[in-house]
């Protein structure tokens, strides 16, 4: 498969604990905070954090990057290794083959819990494309019954969108291993612990390049809206495959919330 054109859904870990990994024998932590996989704003990007410790430990040329493929990648000009102090960092950054050494780039082996592609551009049923979303403003009005005379009392206002994703493959929806890439991984990491996550559209993406993608100006950031139930999606076939598993249609209600302080 070729390069193609997705919207990509990256979530955040809220007040991330404080964590540690050593880099070329050289322990370097990872501050307590709350922290999106990757932001345009440094102190709230995990993987910038992660630049900052291989720079403190000497590695040269340092690159830690999302690439095409949806995983994250660590480089250097020269050979390095990491140990993770914890599962936490490294399963958050998809590492599961444990331990690094012996070379100067590494591809982690999955694609994080809180990446989400569906393959494919959004379909946003409240706004046009590229605007975060439709404003519905809190507001009670009186009418006097004679005159007609009108008074708003003003409580603010709240943005909502709802991003339809139809005939997405079942492969990035659900599977029996959910190794990494799937919908409902990223649901249970992102939507189900009300974390803050951001929209970035037509990215770049190609299954096979291991190159860094370009992650453009996002919307957002939402929280997943919740019914009065909780938390929950629907598994919901794709017409013309009713009686298979090849395609499903996803629909995202959410909200704007204020960004992390």
């Amino acid at each position: 498969m070729g390069t193609l054109r997705s919207a990509w859904l990256i979530g955040s870990v809220e007040s991330l604990p404080l964590q540690f990994l050593t880099i070329d024998a050289s322990p370097q932590p990872i501050a307590t905070g709350s922290y999106y996989l990757y932001d345009t704003t440094a102190g709230l990007s995990l993987l910038a954090k992660v630049l900052a410790a291989m720079t403190a430990a000497g590695v040269a040329n340092p690159v830690a990057q999302l690439t095409g493929s949806r995983k994250v990648r660590l480089a250097s000009s020269a050979s390095f290794d990491v140990t993770w102090g914890t599962t936490l960092l490294r399963d958050l950054l998809g590492f599961s083959q444990g331990n690094l050494a012996g070379a100067s780039s590494y591809v982690a082996a999955d694609i994080s819990a809180l990446v989400w592609s569906p393959g494919k551009p959004e379909s946003p049923m409240l706004a046009p494309l590229g605007v975060r979303g439709h404003k519905v403003y809190t507001t009670f009005q009186s009418v006097a019954p004679y005159s007609g005379r009108t008074e708003s009392v003003s409580h603010g206002v709240r943005e909502y969108n709802r991003f339809m994703f139809p005939s997405v493959v079942v492969e990035r929806v659900r599977t029996a291993s959910e190794a990494g890439g799937e919908f409902g991984r990223w649901f249970e990491q992102v939507a189900v612990t009300s974390s803050r996550w951001k929209l970035y559209r037509d990215v770049q993406e190609n299954p096979a390049s291991s190159a860094g993608v370009t992650l453009d100006t996002p919307l957002g950031p939402y929280v997943y809206s919740a019914d009065r139930k909780g938390p929950s999606w629907k598994y919901d076939r794709s017409r013309g495959f009713d009686w298979t598993d090849l395609a499903v249609d996803l629909d995202i209600p959410c909200h704007v919330v204020a960004e992390y302080a």
